[in-house]
């Protein structure tokens, strides 16, 4: 795995309080009063980006169905297609990625930022009344990925 580069593998785990010592960064959304929060330590070129995914609802992303807990957040950023996954792995059986124990994975929505950011940023933002989506930003990408709460159980409308 290159982390940098045309190819790289950013891995967003669940780590401990300590890891986030250096400049934590954390990024929440709430929605009919449950909260969807990302903590993260912000990667510079040199280091990688860790942090921990926490819903207090289900949730449902295009494909299947995350419930209420904790998970960690993998972004595949190779090549022109990033893909989101969510990894049932929490801690430090997290530090390294083990496909085996994702949930899912989705295609996520590429574009280009209007200037590159040395450090990555994740952003949660309400998109409607049940709705949100999980954007990354870094280099010259923004990469987003839709998703709402899953009130009826696995969702059929994607």
């Amino acid at each position: 795995m290159r982390e940098f580069g045309f190819t790289r593998a950013v891995a967003i785990g669940f780590i401990a309080a300590a890891a986030f010592a250096q400049q934590a960064e954390q990024t929440s959304v709430t929605i009919e009063s449950k909260t969807i929060a990302i903590k993260y330590a912000a990667p510079t070129a040199k280091t990688r980006l860790s942090a921990a995914f926490h819903t207090d609802a289900d949730l449902a992303f295009k494909g299947f169905q995350v419930l209420k807990g904790d998970y960690t957040l993998y972004v595949l950023a190779d090549g022109a297609q990033w893909q989101l996954a969510i990894n049932k792995a929490t801690g430090a059986k997290a530090a390294i990625y083990d496909p085996k124990s994702d949930l899912g994975r989705i295609p996520m929505t590429m574009a280009k930022a209007p200037a590159p950011l040395a450090n990555c940023k994740l952003t949660l933002t309400r998109t409607a009344a049940l709705a949100a989506k999980l954007e990354v930003a870094w280099g010259g990408n923004i990469a987003s990925a839709p998703f709402h709460l899953d009130t009826v159980g696995a969702d059929r409308e994607w």
